[in-house]
């Protein structure tokens, strides 16, 4: 009984792990650091022409800032520790065109064990609207190809959701897994690639993480607007 405890305990971290990686799947490349300050099928969105002039470039803190928080989350969820900038990952290992100039994230979680439920946003700002429109383009371009790979020797499969029409555009995806069941949602805003991700062990909760979303989107123009 107590080897039989102890198998399923480790099968949990191990779930967790592998949902921590595969949330950690990415667009596009670079390296940041991780914000922890403040309260922490293709949409075609706006128009750059009506969005990409009004956004100036944040500093780290600022952008930081601009991160969403706990009262944006639904109940129950706690936010995590800033953890250490680790190196993108990207869908299929696909080589973006431009690499961020900073990058912030901030996650959440609810629950434990198997009813362990993650929530992350971040926010991946470039040097111009038109690099990130480039960077967003090529990531749009390789979800409509890219359907399954390795992920440290996870199997993972990817399949396009429509998106809530928000920034210049945006683009969902759903990640699956072993016992592993991932949402991802990204916009280009002016110069910022907004990402929302969220999931679980049993499911992935698509309005949790479009609510996400939207209001991440709503947060960062509000700052850039500043």
């Amino acid at each position: 009984m107590n080897q039989r405890w102890k198998k399923s305990k480790e099968s949990r971290r191990g779930g967790l792990l592998a949902l921590a990686l595969v949330l950690g799947v990415v667009g596009c490349g670079g390296s940041g650091a991780s914000g922890s300050s403040g309260d922490v099928t293709t949409s075609p969105g706006t128009t750059s022409a009506a969005i990409a002039p009004s956004q100036r470039l944040l500093s780290e803190t600022e952008l930081a800032d601009a991160l969403v928080g706990l009262q944006n989350l639904p109940p129950g969820y706690s936010q995590n520790p800033p953890s250490e900038a680790v190196a993108n990952r990207t869908f299929c290992n696909y080589i973006p065109p431009f690499e961020e100039e900073i990058k912030v994230a901030r996650d959440f979680t609810k629950g434990i064990g198997l009813s362990a439920e993650l929530l992350g946003v971040g926010l991946r700002q470039f040097a111009s609207a038109d690099q990130a429109g480039q960077a967003f383009e090529a990531l749009k371009d390789t979800l409509a190809s890219c359907t399954s790979e390795t992920r440290d020797g996870t199997e993972v499969t990817y399949s396009q959701m429509s998106a809530p029409k928000v920034g210049n555009g945006s683009v969902g995806v759903r990640i699956t897994g072993s016992d592993v069941s991932v949402i991802q949602f990204f916009a280009v805003v002016g110069p910022v690639l907004v990402n929302t991700g969220g999931g679980g062990l049993v499911n992935a909760d698509a309005d949790d993480v479009m609510n996400l979303l939207e209001a991440q989107v709503d947060r960062y123009t509000a700052a850039a607007a500043a």
